[in-house]
Formats: structure tokens, C-alpha cells, sequence
């Protein structure tokens, strides 16, 4: 879910911009691309020689988890921590990367103790309640509901409203999911995961025909929106409709190559080696 930053942490802004994503996270470490690797070289080399200079250290931390090296991500985080143990930004950083590392329980705490160092943190808020939410916690919803009636997070309502019908999707509370999915689109209609996540509340009870609808409304707002053709492909697969599903799934791939799993149902379907 892409989040905005509060404008009172400066380098913040940057760094959840650049790293926070609407795919869900992977947890793996992954090698580094050749470029990546001479970058991420060049930024060490100026941390070792400049260490007082938490800037340089920061935009490591940036890389480091952009190129998913959450370890060596918190290492450096650590450091800057040492100099300030209660600077919020550093603190929603932690728990950015143990988030992504797959660590929720620290990330929890790390969220908790950023939102208390800084008194108001909007986003760190509203992450902290989507870690509730995955975990089936409800508290994400209590943490929702008081962003919703906080003027300083309007710019976030839609999120928020997302984040509140995912902990109703995780306890499987349909219809409430459902309904908060429907005031996202009404209120936001080029909100495209709102329309995935919808669709996936039928596709999970086997309605393949009706998620199919939902899903080809994002694909409407959007023709180069490649999440909706792949559901799309996903539920004409299960409605038999192989031709059609071939054709999504390569409509999917060719907008968005990280697809892995698209490309694995073309294996299975013989269309590609």
C-alpha cells in the first residue's frame, strides 16, 4: 500500500516514497543487480569515511532496503539509533525494514515506540494498524477509525478505509469488507487495489464469474493495470475458459515482467517453455 509520509521528518518523506510498495512483501533477500551493487559500494565508501554523517547514512539505509538487504539495512539503522535512540524517523526506518524482513513482532514494537517518540506520526500509524489487520488483530480498526476522524489524515482516507477492510477480509467478516471495499471505489475509483481485494472476497467462495466482473472494472480504469488482467486469467482458468485465460496472462506479463506467477501458468498451459 503506498503511504505518505509526514512532512516533519524531511528525509522521511524520500524514504517512504521511494521504498514503500503495494505488492506484498517478500520476505527473501534477493542478489543485487550489477549497478545496484557499484551504488550501494560507492555509498559504503562514503559512510566509512564520513561516519559522523548521518545523511550519508540514511540514504544507505534507503538503497540497502530498496535493493532488500533488510539486514544490513538495520545494522545501519542501529548506528543512527545510537546517536539518537528517540528519533521517530529512525525508528519508523527499523521498522520499515523489519516489516519487510518478515519480522512483525519487532516491527509492531518499532512502530509503537516511533508513534510515541513522535506524539503524531500518521503513517507509522496507519502501518502499524496494517500489521494489526494481516494479523487479525483488532486494533487495526480501533487505530483506523481515530486516523479517520484526524484532519491530518484526510490525504491517507483511503488507505485507512483499506487497511480497515483488509482486518475485515482477515476475520472473514464479508459483508463489512465488502461494503468498505465498495466506499473506497465510490470515493476513490482509481484506487485499484480496492478493486482487487473486492473481487478476491467472491473469487475465495468460488464465484469465479462475479469476481471476474470486479476484476475487469480495474482493467477499465486502468488498461495498463496487469494485477487486474492476471485475476482476471485466475478466475477464467477456474471457469474453464482457457483461451481467454492464456490471452490475460500474457496481457498481465507483458505490462509487468515481476509477475512470476503469470509466467508459471503459461509454462503449465504450454505457452511458453
Amino acid at each position: 500500500m503506498q503511504l505518505k509520509a509526514l512532512s516533519i521528518f524531511g528525509f522521511l518523506v524520500l524514504f517512504s516514497f521511494g521504498c514503500t510498495n503495494n505488492s506484498p512483501a517478500d520476505t527473501t533477500e534477493k542478489p543485487t543487480t550489477p549497478a545496484a551493487n557499484k551504488k550501494l559500494e560507492a555509498l559504503e565508501k562514503q559512510v566509512e569515511s564520513n561516519p559522523q554523517a548521518d545523511s550519508l547514512r540514511e540514504g544507505l539505509v534507503v538503497e540497502l532496503v530498496q535493493n532488500n538487504q533488510y539486514d544490513k539495512a538495520l545494522a545501519q539503522v542501529e548506528q543512527l539509533l545510537q546517536k539518537q535512540p528517540g528519533n521517530p524517523a529512525y525508528l519508523f526506518m527499523k521498522a520499515d525494514a523489519l516489516e519487510r524482513k518478515g519480522d512483525t513482532s519487532n516491527a509492531i514494537t518499532a512502530y509503537q515506540q516511533s508513534i510515541q517518540s513522535a506524539g503524531v506520526f500518521n503513517e507509522a500509524e496507519l502501518r502499524l494498524a496494517s500489521l494489526y489487520a494481516e494479523t487479525g488483530n483488532k486494533t487495526a480498526v480501533v487505530l483506523c477509525d481515530a486516523l479517520l476522524k484526524d484532519a491530518s489524515a484526510v490525504q491517507m482516507r483511503s488507505d485507512i478505509l483499506f487497511v480497515k477492510a483488509a482486518y475485515y477480509s482477515k476475520v472473514k467478516d464479508v459483508a463489512k469488507a465488502l461494503s468498505i471495499y465498495n466506499q473506497i471505489i465510490r470515493e476513490d475509483y482509481t484506487y485499484m487495489e480496492a478493486y482487487i481485494e473486492k473481487g478476491l472476497l467472491f473469487y475465495d467462495q468460488q464465484k469465479y464469474a462475479e469476481a471476474w466482473k470486479i476484476f475487469q472494472q480495474s482493467t477499465n480504469v486502468s488498461n495498463k493495470y496487469a494485477d487486474g488482467y492476471f485475476w482476471m486469467a485466475k478466475a477464467e482458468e477456474k471457469m474453464n475458459k482457457t483461451k481467454e485465460a492464456i490471452d490475460n496472462y500474457k496481457r498481465s506479463l507483458a505490462l509487468d515482467q515481476s509477475i512470476t506467477e503469470a509466467r508459471e501458468a503459461l509454462k503449465r498451459l504450454g505457452e511458453i517453455k
